[in-house]
């Protein structure tokens, strides 16, 4: 286990040798997104919520990222995304993916990414419905998906090996001393010792009632907040702030300095995506 000082509070993913400042960068605002209506994919098979990419086309991100739906019994086809990788976060249910010659099943908690250009599919093989976040790097369009006789007539060979971490809580674990623990899951810098396909980091955190992270900002990188369960508020310096609620997620541009904290009773769960990956250099505090 890792421990920070109290100082290293706003540190959130998650590692010592951040940076003090005392003025904020230059103006900007959080973003609340919620996720968009469902549309059906795959020939009914799922449904996708968009959240990150043609429904947020004033958001700048190298990802898109929505939410997608499968009943029990569904799974989408067999198919391929070309020169895109694909993470999976299983929010609810049972997933059983499959990713070349390899199938792994992927429960609540889990993370999956899956290298570029590998025949996938994704059935849900639960008692109840499978949710999980997708997120493309590149950003997600519909060129690069191949599926049903193209995928034959495409000829490709690959044998692309998932990478799997079950459980977010056995990432780096960070514990910070303002009721919030927070769990690197997948980072190309910091976890160099694998070759990790993206060049965003992404960990898991948990506010316990009045978890806050102060102030900081994080130089030339965005920040999504996705909450998965519980709700919280992230405030900017000269007061404004945005609610979030689970389901939903606050977009945090590049430099913005806020502070975020458990709104809800009970322990609040979420998700921070850093574009591009977070290092230590990059997180600023501010008294």
């Amino acid at each position: 286990m890792y421990r920070i000082v109290p100082l290293l509070l706003a540190c959130m993913l998650l590692s010592a040798g951040c940076l003090t400042a005392s003025e904020p960068p230059a103006e900007a605002e959080v973003s609340l997104i919620a996720p968009a209506d469902p549309v059906p994919i795959f020939d009914g098979q799922a449904t996708y919520s968009g959240f990150i990419g043609e429904e947020s086309p004033e958001i700048r991100t190298n990802y898109s990222m929505g939410c997608v739906a499968i009943p029990p019994g569904n799974a989408t086809p067999p198919h391929r995304l070309i020169g895109t990788t694909e993470l999976v976060y299983v929010i609810a249910g049972a997933a059983e993916i499959r990713c070349d010659n390899e199938t792994v099943t992927a429960r609540e908690g889990a993370t999956v990414l899956l290298p570029e250009g590998v025949l996938r599919s994704i059935a849900s093989v639960g008692e109840t419905d499978l949710y999980y976040i997708t997120v493309s790097q590149p950003a997600y369009t519909p060129e690069i998906e191949i599926s049903g006789d193209d995928v034959v007539a495409l000829n490709l060979t690959t044998d692309g090996k998932p990478i799997v971490v079950a459980d977010p809580r056995t990432g780096i674990e960070w514990d910070l001393e303002s009721g919030v623990a927070a769990f690197t899951v997948l980072n190309p810098v910091l976890m160099n010792e694998t070759a990790i396909p993206i060049d965003y980091s992404i960990a898991y955190v948990e506010l316990l009632p009045g978890g806050y992270l102060g102030y900081d900002g994080i130089r030339g990188s965005s920040d999504l907040l996705y909450v998965i369960e519980g709700e919280i508020e992230v405030a900017m310096r000269d007061g404004a702030a945005v609610r979030v609620p689970a389901g939903s997620a606050a977009y945090v541009p590049p430099d913005l300095v806020k502070e975020t904290r458990n709104a809800a009773g009970s322990t609040t769960t979420i998700l921070s995506f850093i574009d591009p990956a977070w290092t230590p250099e990059k997180t600023v505090l501010f008294e």
